[in-house]
């Protein structure tokens, strides 16, 4: 296509208003105007990494410019070539720092960028380690593809696989939160957000796939077609959501201000001990059908009420801070000897859990052991038990 062939021709200018857009989009959220700061960074973080990647894109194939820039800095192709697996990582983080709050960066999580530490070296070992000339021969003159052993196709196929998997991935959680938007534990424009965000990049992703796959078996003017209309499909994407930012105004000093908005109102004492009493006394959290609005009708509070005290007082969401009393519930009859002969699925779900992968994620998540593993610590003869009673 043209944009081989001519500098900052029409396609040039594409990839250069998407590294803009990401840009003023990412400011936006990083800045702190729109979201909590964790999941604004997040977000922000991710759109730089799709800033990177259509650089990326400009100087690998502005044939002008390839040449001058890898002259210039030729480590940037060693740090771009690689930052392509991080989109996958980053789309997931940003969007499990919107629908769970309570969401952290633990130690675990960082073995999401292994795939990008994994093409640093891959990338370093195949061309980077050898001089300045072979460097420029394998990578701009696209010899990698030939070199023996180097398996350059494959790093390039699951470069492309990796952020789809990962779309798939955040797509099966935006479905599966669709109950906690119902009973108002997500809030219904940041799940609409998040939707359009996780379905738009993941078709994005598809549909570099599938260029890359017809590229590889045919080679020409169909692949380079295929590729341009990618790049203007991930401008499109990027520009409609700085277009839905740009509708709502940043926050301006005014004389209104002054008044404390209606989420900021005073919590009524009251109010929280009716919550706490309903946990502590009544122990609604038993009953696994319990749900914002039923809880708010045990308390005499209207559902958003009670929404703005537990968010504000106890720092949970209503699906965390209902999961805790069952949790704790839970613990306490894995520590009971009288409940060693019960299963630990029997005993999650009488303490209100209804989805036997809901609990043990739930489990690992806040103990950082498994249930059984928690069962044993408290029980070390409970290798003489039957199989039944230690498992789920």
């Amino acid at each position: 296509m043209g944009m081989k062939a001519v500098l900052f021709n029409v396609h040039d200018i594409a990839l250069i208003v998407t590294v803009i857009a990401c840009a003023l989009l990412g400011s936006r959220h990083i800045g702190g105007w729109r979201r909590p700061k964790r999941s604004g960074y997040l977000f922000g973080l991710f759109l730089a990494i799709n800033a990177l990647v259509a650089v990326n894109t400009l100087i690998v194939w502005a044939e002008p410019i390839r040449h001058p820039v890898f002259a210039l800095l030729p480590y940037l192709y060693l740090v771009l070539g690689a930052v392509g697996f991080l989109l996958g990582p980053l789309l997931y983080w940003q969007l499990k720092s919107h629908m769970s709050p309570g969401f952290r960066l633990s130690r675990w999580q960082w073995w999401h960028l292994t795939p990008a530490v994994l093409a640093l070296i891959y990338l370093y070992l195949e061309c980077f380690r050898f001089p300045h000339a072979v460097q420029r021969d394998l990578l701009l003159n696209l010899q990698l593809y030939q070199q023996p052993n180097a398996y350059y196709d494959d790093f390039i196929t699951l470069k492309k696989l990796l952020p789809l998997a990962y779309g798939l991935w955040c797509l099966a959680i935006v479905v599966r939160s669709r109950h906690e938007v119902s009973a108002t534990i997500v809030d219904k424009d940041v799940f609409r957000e998040q939707s359009c965000i996780v379905s738009g990049f993941t078709m994005v992703w598809l549909w570099s796939a599938l260029t890359h796959f017809v590229g590889s078996a045919h080679s020409g003017p169909v692949s380079d077609a295929m590729g341009v209309v990618g790049n203007y499909a991930t401008l499109a994407l990027i520009a409609f959501l700085l277009y839905r930012e740009l509708l709502t105004p940043l926050p301006t000093l005014t004389a209104q201000q002054s008044t404390p908005p209606a989420s900021a109102a005073p919590i009524d004492d009251a109010d929280v001990a009716r919550i706490t009493a309903a946990m502590t006394r009544d122990r609604v959290y038993l009953n696994p059908q319990l749900t914002l609005e039923r809880f708010a009708a045990k308390v005499d509070c209207s559902p958003r009420d009670v929404s703005t005290i537990i968010n504000r007082r106890f720092k949970q969401n209503f699906h965390d801070f209902v999961s805790r009393y069952r949790l704790e519930e839970v613990k306490r009859q894995l520590r009971d000897p009288a409940t060693r002969n019960q299963t630990i699925t029997d005993i999650a779900r009488a303490a209100g859990f209804n989805s036997k992968a809901t609990f043990h994620r739930f489990f690992k998540k806040t103990e950082g052991i498994t249930p059984c593993a928690y069962r044993q610590k408290h029980h070390p003869d409970c290798d003489g038990l039957p199989a039944s009673s230690r498992t789920a």
